[in-house]
């Protein structure tokens, strides 16, 4: 099994990571991809939900997987006084908190910031939930889904006359993740400069809301929310997705010169009605249908060279699996190979965020349950015979599933 390593801008950092399903577990994946030392605490005999979820490859999860590279798994019974003791052990070595149960769960459980600070006076403790600490959904839980419903990111996708529309990736999990790793970050600096950490809150339907925020203005502006307009821009014309031969081609001519240059690149004819962009923002199908006219007969790639050749954004639409395979994945190394126990050799995505041009190692891929329990436990003074006996009383475990 891969041991655990540090290299990055965090090494030193220990990061307690209470976090569970993925909002939170982005957020302790950005640390752990840059080098901070992420013990992962996991329930007793379960470990994080994630584990169970679709879809398996010999038993693991793939999703679970993807979001967890680079941590170290620590696997223990809260609910017992001799798991919290462990975890009072652990905070005083931990420069970070992260929890994301439903608010109030962690301070129950007689984890909390309040309690904790004690131990540990520069402590950043992050909660992330669905709804934030207050308010009066704060006790329900909430998923990317019902993020996107409660925040208006849905009902402003989709198209015109279909029904609202969420992301095909869980796009309101991992932006809530990195606000929340920014927002640790901001801590971790005032932390350094006044010797006291805090507690933050981070809602996830507050994150998706504030993403909206061009459709607040709309509102205070014109008094109406804004509409779905599916694959093209509700103030710009032509921007967005148009069919190509064999797939689509995203297109964007967002000024007068660019338009004229798109007219030209593709041969489109002079039609007053597409005079200016108020006139084919009133005339959107029309254009749409004229441009498509002259796209469908083109595959994408040639659409894309000769748009970009023009001084056209464009680009051709790629099916996932030739987007993270393409020569510009590969050459700025998007995703790398590494070895994931129970799985084999499978490739991660690698943290986008380069540090004088170099990639974030990936020295390990996901932890399996509790496979860094006797490490974790010697690493904060437990000798090998308490290690022990709390295997034994099932305290802590190494379920290694």
């Amino acid at each position: 099994m891969a041991k655990w390593e540090s290299k990055g801008v965090f090494k030193g950092m220990k990061v307690l990571d209470f976090t569970i399903a993925l909002a939170g577990v982005y957020t302790a994946w950005q640390f752990a991809d840059l080098g901070a030392e992420v013990w992962k605490v996991e329930r007793y005999n379960a470990g994080d939900q994630a584990r169970t979820w679709d879809p398996f490859v010999n038993g693991m999860s793939t999703l679970y997987c993807a979001y967890n590279k680079n941590k170290q798994s620590i696997e223990l019974d809260l609910s017992s006084q001799e798991g919290k003791d462990v975890i009072y052990r652990m905070v005083k070595e931990a420069d970070v908190v992260l929890e994301n149960f439903k608010s109030g769960s962690i301070d129950r459980l007689g984890l909390g910031y309040e309690k904790l600070k004690e131990i540990n006076p520069k402590i950043v403790f992050m909660s992330l939930s669905g709804f934030g600490a207050s308010g009066p959904l704060m006790k329900y839980p909430c998923y990317d889904a019902i993020a996107a419903a409660r925040g208006g990111f849905a009902a402003s996708n989709g198209e015109p006359e279909g029904a609202p529309m969420k992301a095909g990736n869980a796009n309101c999990d991992t932006l809530t993740g990195i606000y929340g790793f920014n927002a640790v970050l901001m801590a971790l600096i005032e932390a350094r400069r006044t010797g006291k950490g805090c507690r933050i809150d981070v809602g996830m339907s507050d994150v998706v809301m504030v993403s909206c925020a061009e459709t607040l203005m709309d509102y205070g502006k014109y008094g109406e929310a804004q509409s779905r307009f599916g694959n093209h821009d509700r103030f710009v014309a032509p921007y967005g997705i148009f069919e190509a031969r064999d797939g689509w081609v995203s297109i964007i001519a967002d000024t007068e010169e660019r338009w004229k240059s798109m007219q030209k690149a593709l041969g489109l004819p002079e039609d007053p009605r597409f005079a200016d962009n108020a006139g084919r923002i009133a005339n959107r199908d029309a254009l749409v249908e004229q441009i498509e006219g002259v796209t469908r007969t083109m595959f994408r790639k040639e659409a894309e060279e000769k748009l970009l050749a023009a001084g056209v954004p464009a680009s051709e639409m790629l099916p996932f699996i030739e987007a993270y395979t393409s020569d510009h994945a590969n050459q700025t190394e998007a995703t790398s190979f590494a070895w994931q126990d129970k799985i084999g050799t499978i490739r991660f995505y690698n943290n986008p965020i380069r540090f004088n041009d170099e990639v974030c190692p990936i020295h390990r891929g996901s932890p399996l349950l509790g496979q860094d329990t006797r490490d974790i436990l010697a690493s904060v003074g437990y000798s090998e015979a308490e290690i022990q006996k709390l295997i034994d009383d099932e305290v802590a475990g190494e379920h290694m599933f």
